[in-house]
């Protein structure tokens, strides 16, 4: 069943490029986004979740899911030896949120500013291609929402997704 589960979840990831829209939900494409990253995670990071009650929105499932891989990935790669990832979902108003809060190393002030630059990376060469946080802000943006970073060296880092729901979110979609 979870050999089952693991290939769903990466065929429906290869779709990345699907243009459909669609109705979604946030918290199962976390959970299909924890599914693919699983092996990366669960030798180095206590995983928790905190999901609250989200309504559906419309959009594109498979891009969001690749927003949240990413993250993932990068939460488990902070994290040196063991530590830990908390993911929490919750609506405020019109929007939706979600984070992804990791106990790794942070993020030093000097190289903040460019975490979203495409081709920007700090892992060592031939190991990351430095496009995993510029394609998550622009998958984002094409949704009507926003990525935002809180860290501390030493500490850890909470990245946190805002996206707006709402048939005028929706129909602020353009096509990809």
């Amino acid at each position: 069943q979870r050999m089952q589960k693991i290939v769903q979840n990466l065929k429906s990831f290869s779709r990345i490029d699907d243009s459909e829209q669609k109705i979604c939900n946030i918290n199962e494409i976390i959970e299909s986004a924890v599914t693919i990253t699983w092996n990366e995670i669960k030798y180095k990071a206590a995983l928790h979740r905190n999901f609250g009650e989200l309504p559906a929105i419309q959009g594109y499932p498979q891009q969001l899911n690749q927003v949240f891989v990413n993250l993932l990935v990068n939460a488990s790669q902070a994290i040196d030896t063991t530590g830990e990832i908390r993911i929490r979902t919750w609506q405020e108003g019109p929007n939706l949120f979600a984070s992804v809060a990791d106990t790794g190393g942070g993020i030093p002030e000097r190289i903040l500013p460019r975490i979203f630059e495409p081709f920007f990376t700090t892992k060592d060469s031939g190991t990351g291609t430095g496009l995993g946080m510029s394609i998550a802000k622009e998958i984002l943006q094409k949704h009507q929402g926003e990525i935002t970073v809180e860290t501390e060296v030493g500490r850890g880092t909470n990245f946190i997704v805002r996206i707006p729901m709402g048939e005028e979110a929706a129909s602020g979609l353009p096509e990809l």
